[in-house]
């Protein structure tokens, strides 16, 4: 039974809530809800959940490393007993008005706040054993739906980790990327300096008319990422930039304003895409669907790339070349270059971290650079934005505006898109020298009401409505803003429009 209902994405999420709504139930049990401030999901590893207890203050002079351990191994315990006794789980309506009293009494003051800024008048909260929470989305009928689960004590919290997609029996591997788990944390230690951890947090800059306030702050951070990134490679002496990033992270805005901000200290930068590699059309090798492959390296020219890369290496001049879509072939315009001592060619494409990419280029003259939009904006401290959901989001805005694509057509596409993400892009994540974050505080109340427009247009009777519905219920917590006051040279523009940078 478990096999049919973990089968699909949608069925998955909802098995990783249902786990999630025992651990928190478990968490109450075995510290009490008085000790608790809030478990805060903070984001996902390779499908594994990033937990953090926050104790109040008393109890946590109480706690040592070791207790802490003790704690998770408890709860690990009393999860299987609810799960192996099948209990049932439940819904139940209450009045905004009312719950709202509920959590903050409980000293839920993250979910109270949520709640505040619901247009509706009731919510549906989900009931566990007189354990009653607000939880975005659905979840299993009863708790022997959770077959396997796991939980992993990992610095000051501990990873939820979960059933491989295609076996519930076996658990993922945590397979952690250090370099990305300190991007991530670092997005949370910002948005908690900035007092601005949840979507109700960013309500409320809205309501308080601090808005211009959040888009210069945090539009600033991300220039000093990029200040910090250009500082690195200078002090490199490489020549080779390369830049990579899953779909609708903002490499092309990413990769030019690294190049300007590299122009501050003297360089001359080069930007370069490395679609402009692709094989012609008719040299393509075909999908499993018969069509013309795009997300394999295979897609590409590696070795006039590496042959090309070479000779700027060595000082040569290169004739670039330009890949024209509309005709399916590559063309040269006589773009040619060369490379100066304080020229540095910066490449962006979705294989630049593969070494199999650049592998005539030595080590020492290349640095690589991940860019991934690492949303810190959390519903509340138990829904998370997802980095997927977000990009997803604003490759939607993209497409609509800039491709003539649909809602629906971007939908249908994304599980593909994801599929390559993790064959082609996550696995070299930890080989790169920087991590960008690329997620911008303010951004979903900006993008809200270009989204909204475009997710309505889904059909009730298709495929992809169950997806848009839930995107759809992400920004019916948001309060839009004026996009007038965004920089044009923000990441956000590449997505809304109106951007200075040559991003298509």
């Amino acid at each position: 039974m478990i096999d049919n209902y973990y089968k699909n994405e949608n069925s998955r999420t909802n098995y990783a809530r249902t786990a999630e709504l025992i651990m928190l139930k478990t968490f109450d049990d075995v510290v009490g809800e008085q000790n608790i401030d809030k478990i805060v999901f903070e984001f996902s590893m390779n499908g594994n959940f990033f937990i953090y207890p926050k104790y109040k203050k008393d109890y946590k002079k109480t706690l040592n490393e070791q207790k802490c351990r003790d704690i998770i191994k408890k709860v690990w315990i009393r999860m299987h007993d609810y799960i192996e006794a099948d209990l049932p789980i439940t819904k139940k309506v209450m009045r905004v008005d009312a719950a709202i009293t509920m959590f903050e009494e409980r000293g839920m003051k993250d979910v109270a706040k949520l709640l505040s800024f619901r247009r509706t008048s009731k919510v549906n909260l989900t009931c566990f054993e007189g354990y009653e929470i607000y939880l975005y989305g659905s979840v299993a009928n009863s708790t022997g739906a959770i077959r396997s689960f796991d939980l992993h004590p990992y610095k000051n919290g501990f990873f939820l980790m979960l059933p491989e997609p295609d076996d519930p029996d076996a658990i993922l591997d945590i397979d952690l990327i250090e370099n990305l788990f300190e991007a991530q944390s670092n997005a949370y230690r910002l948005a908690h300096m900035l007092e601005c951890e949840n979507i109700a947090d960013l309500n409320e800059y809205v309501v308080q008319g601090k808005t211009t306030e959040l888009i210069l702050t945090s539009e600033h951070i991300f220039d000093s990422q990029l200040s910090e990134v250009a500082s690195e490679i200078i002090s490199s002496s490489k020549k080779f930039v390369f830049l990579a990033g899953p779909s609708s992270s903002g490499k092309t805005s990413t990769a030019f304003r690294l190049a300007y901000t590299l122009r501050r200290y003297g360089i001359v930068p080069r930007v370069v895409s490395a679609d402009n590699y692709y094989l012609d059309y008719a040299k393509r090798k075909l999908d499993e669907n018969g069509n013309p492959d795009f997300e394999s390296i295979d897609a590409l020219d590696l070795e006039q790339f590496n042959n090309d890369m070479t000779a700027l290496l060595k000082g040569e001049e290169v004739e670039l070349p330009y890949y024209n879509f509309k005709t399916g072939r590559r063309e040269y315009k006589g773009d040619k270059i060369t490379l100066g001592k304080r020229d540095i060619l910066i490449v962006e494409g979705i294989h630049c971290l593969n070494e199999q990419f650049s592998w005539s280029i030595p080590s020492e003259a290349k640095y690589k650079v991940c860019v991934s939009a690492l949303p810190p904006l959390n519903i509340d401290e138990h829904n998370r934005v997802t980095s997927s959901d977000l990009r997803l989001i604003r490759r939607l805005v993209r497409d609509s505006r800039s491709r003539a694509n649909g809602a629906a057509a971007t939908l249908q596409r994304w599980p593909d898109v994801r599929k390559g993400e993790e064959k082609n892009i996550f696995p070299y994540t930890k080989d790169a020298d920087a991590i960008l974050n690329s997620a911008i505080i303010y951004e979903l109340a900006a993008i809200k009401p270009y989204a909204e427009r475009i997710l309505f247009g889904v059909p009730r009777d298709s495929d992809e409505y169950f997806k848009a519905k839930e995107l759809l219920k992400i920004l019916d917590f948001v309060i839009p803003i004026s996009t007038d006051l965004i920089p044009q040279h923000s990441i956000v523009r590449e997505f809304i429009g109106g951007s200075c940078l040559d991003v298509g």
